[in-house]
């Protein structure tokens, strides 16, 4: 880690941390319960969360959602996620945790992926306290987050305590190997361009060679690695330097046998579920809802019921930061 790159680094989180999502919900419109601040131990270091808590009158366990933000592994936070994981937990009933995880370069891969699956390793453990459903997990996120869900979702494959039932993958880095000069657009200006793929890239992997493993670069793995993943919500836009990769990725799942829903939104670029334009962000966020609540009510009655049984005791409680 360079001094230059940590420097950088510092200028592009206060630049996040000002920036404010142009495609909002209004919190009123999704009521709930609580948002607590939870502080999560694992192996790569105490990870942050925020838990979106719904209005929930059933006595079955909820399913989870678990979110990563997005910001090239290096900027982002997890609050200019907020607004969707509001209305996500409120209208799918279900617990969203919207994670805080490492930044490179001071935590260079694999810490992220890493950190980030032992984050839903702690939350099954952890299923009957909480009170949800360790084989109704869902696992998201978008741009460096997309990369991180699937991830995520390949470490989880055969887990024998979770389950993941569905990934998100939106407008997501997943070829860090490939020039980011050859990552085009038909866009004069895309939102990303090549010099700052390849400051994020330089600062994620500490090694290039890096790039090559599927964990980095979740593109790379040969069909065969990819059977037994969970189902797919693959999410392009037509100007962002990332479509050609994300559409590459959703054709291997399919070549893999597994069901992918996508969606390339044409007029749209990099980050426009968050900055616009409002129609296409308010479809792409109804087609990510729509998913999740499909994958989770494929588990039937008397498996939740199950799975409510198996999973005693009452939720523990976190000081509340939001109504």
């Amino acid at each position: 880690m360079s001094l230059w790159q940590k420097l950088q680094a510092k200028l592009l989180r206060a630049f996040a941390k000002r920036m404010k999502a142009k495609f909002t919900y209004d919190a009123a419109l999704f009521p709930l319960r609580a948002v607590v601040e939870q502080t999560i131990p694992t192996p790569w270091g105490p990870a942050l969360a925020l838990f979106y808590w719904p209005h929930s009158q059933l006595s079955a366990q909820l399913p989870v959602y678990l979110n990563f933000h997005g910001g090239g592994f290096v900027a982002g936070t997890p609050e200019h996620d907020d607004s969707y994981c509001r209305r996500l937990a409120h209208n799918l009933n279900c617990l969203v945790v919207n994670l805080d995880y490492v930044l490179a370069p001071e935590h260079a891969f694999p810490a992220a992926p890493r950190q980030c699956f032992s984050v839903l390793e702690w939350l099954a453990s952890e299923a009957g306290t909480l009170g949800i459903d360790p084989q109704r997990f869902a696992v998201g996120g978008h741009s460096a987050g997309g990369n991180l869900a699937a991830a995520v979702a390949g470490l989880a494959r055969g887990h024998q305590a979770l389950k993941v039932v569905h990934q998100l993958i939106d407008y997501a880095a997943l070829d860090l190997h490939q020039d980011p000069a050859l990552k085009t657009s038909t866009s004069a200006r895309p939102l990303l361009n090549a010099g700052l793929m390849r400051f994020f890239n330089s600062c994620y992997l500490s090694d290039p060679a890096q790039a090559l493993d599927p964990l980095a670069s979740p593109l790379l793995a040969p069909v065969e690695a990819l059977a037994g993943m969970p189902p797919a919500t693959v999410i392009t836009a037509q100007y962002d330097i990332l479509r050609a990769e994300g559409e590459a990725y959703a054709e291997k799942l399919r070549q893999a046998g597994v069901p992918v829903r996508q969606r390339m939104f044409e007029g749209c670029d990099h980050m426009f579920t968050h900055l616009g334009p409002d129609e296409s962000a308010e479809e792409a966020w109804q087609l990510m809802e729509d998913s999740l609540r499909e994958a989770f009510q494929s588990v039937d009655g008397a498996d939740a019921g199950a799975s409510a049984q198996r999973g005693e005791g009452s939720l523990h409680t976190i000081s509340t930061i939001a109504p």
